[in-house]
C-alpha cells in the first residue's frame, strides 16, 4: 500500500520542512519514495503489491520524480529514486544505496532527441525545446550539444507537446513514456515531415564509451541507519529480481496503460540496468563531474548493507 504526495514536496528551505527533518526520531517507520514509472516497475511492482505487514514497517509514499528529488531533500521521504543530478548537488547531505540505478548501457529509447538537423552542429545558435521533467536529461543535452558537438543552442522550457516543440523550435527532449510513444512512431510533424532522432544514452556512450545512469537510490545522512537497519535495500533488490524475472507481465500491462506493443515494452526495460555496477559508478562519476562545477566524487557516501529483518 502507499502513501500518495498529495500536493508537492515542500522544499527543505522552508521552515516547517525543515522542522519537520530534524525532529525525525531515529525509531520511526523508514518512508520509502516510490515511483510509478514503466523504467521503474520492475522495481517497484513487487513492492507495492505486498500488505503493509510484509513490509516490515517500511511506508511507501507515491510521487512523480521531481517530487521526490524534493521530498527527499525535505525529509519527507528517508530513501528514494532520485536523478543523478538532484544525487550530485546533494552528495555531502545523502548517501547513495549499493546496487541500484537506472542506467543505459547503449540506447534507452525514452531520453530522446528529436531536430530538423541531421548533425548536432547545426543546432548552434538555435532553439532547443527541453522538458522540465527532468534534470538529468537536459544536462546532458547541454554536455553533448556543447562539450561533444561544440554547439551553442539556445535553452526553452516548454510542456513536453512534440508537434508545439517542433513547429518553435529546431529540437525537442522528451522522455519516459511519452518519448518511448514518439520514438516508437516516427510520425511526420508540424506539417514537416519526419524529424531525426537522437538517443541520448546512445550518444553518450558514442562520446564516452561508458554507460550512463539516469537514477539511483539515495538516503538521507540523518536517517542512513534506520534505513540500513530497516533492511530497505536488500528489500529493493528483491522486489528488483522479483520483477525482472516477471517481464513479460510487466510489459502486457505496460502495452494496455500505454497503449504500445508489448514487445516494445519488453524491449524497453531489457535496455535497463539496475545494479549499479562498477563501469556504471565510472559513468555517474564521469557525469557529474562533467556537469556539476563543485561536485566531488570523494564526498560520495556508500550506505553500509542491512539485512532483512
Amino acid at each position: 500500500m502507499k502513501t500518495p504526495l498529495t500536493q508537492p514536496a515542500p522544499r527543505a528551505s522552508d521552515g516547517a520542512a525543515s522542522q519537520r527533518a530534524s525532529d525525525v526520531q531515529a525509531n520511526a517507520p523508514v518512508r520509502l519514495g516510490a515511483i510509478s514509472y514503466l523504467n521503474v516497475a520492475p522495481v517497484y511492482d513487487w513492492l507495492t503489491h505486498r500488505a503493509t505487514d510484509e513490509l516490515h514497517g517500511v511506508t511507501l509514499v507515491d510521487g512523480v520524480p521531481a517530487q521526490m528529488n524534493r521530498a527527499l531533500e525535505a525529509g519527507v521521504v528517508d530513501i528514494s529514486n532520485v536523478s543523478s543530478v538532484a544525487f550530485g548537488q546533494h552528495a555531502r547531505e545523502w548517501a547513495l544505496a549499493p546496487g541500484l540505478s537506472v542506467a543505459a548501457h547503449g540506447r534507452v529509447d525514452s531520453v530522446l532527441l528529436f531536430s530538423w538537423h541531421a548533425d548536432w552542429r547545426d543546432l548552434d545558435g538555435r532553439s532547443i525545446a527541453l522538458t522540465d521533467h527532468s534534470a538529468t536529461s537536459v544536462e546532458l543535452t547541454r554536455l553533448l550539444a556543447e562539450r561533444r558537438f561544440g554547439a551553442r543552442p539556445r535553452y526553452v522550457t516548454t510542456a513536453p507537446d512534440l508537434d508545439a516543440m517542433l513547429a518553435q523550435h529546431d529540437a525537442a527532449l522528451l522522455i519516459g513514456d511519452i518519448a518511448l510513444r514518439e520514438g516508437y512512431l516516427r510520425r511526420e510533424i508540424a506539417g514537416r515531415g519526419r524529424p531525426y532522432v537522437f538517443d541520448l544514452a546512445r550518444e553518450w556512450q558514442r562520446w564516452t564509451g561508458l554507460p550512463f545512469v539516469f537514477a539511483v537510490w539515495a538516503v538521507r545522512a540523518d536517517r542512513a541507519e534506520a534505513v540500513r537497519a530497516a533492511g530497505v535495500v536488500e528489500l529493493l533488490r528483491e522486489s528488483t529480481a522479483r520483477g525482472l524475472a516477471d517481464l513479460p507481465r510487466l510489459a502486457r500491462e505496460a502495452s494496455a496503460r500505454l497503449g504500445l506493443p508489448a514487445s516494445l515494452c519488453a524491449d524497453y526495460l531489457r535496455l535497463l540496468d539496475y545494479a549499479l555496477s562498477e563501469r556504471d559508478l565510472r559513468g555517474l562519476r564521469h557525469f557529474l563531474e562533467l556537469s556539476i562545477p563543485d561536485f566531488r566524487w570523494d564526498a560520495v557516501r556508500l550506505l553500509e548493507p542491512g539485512a532483512r529483518p
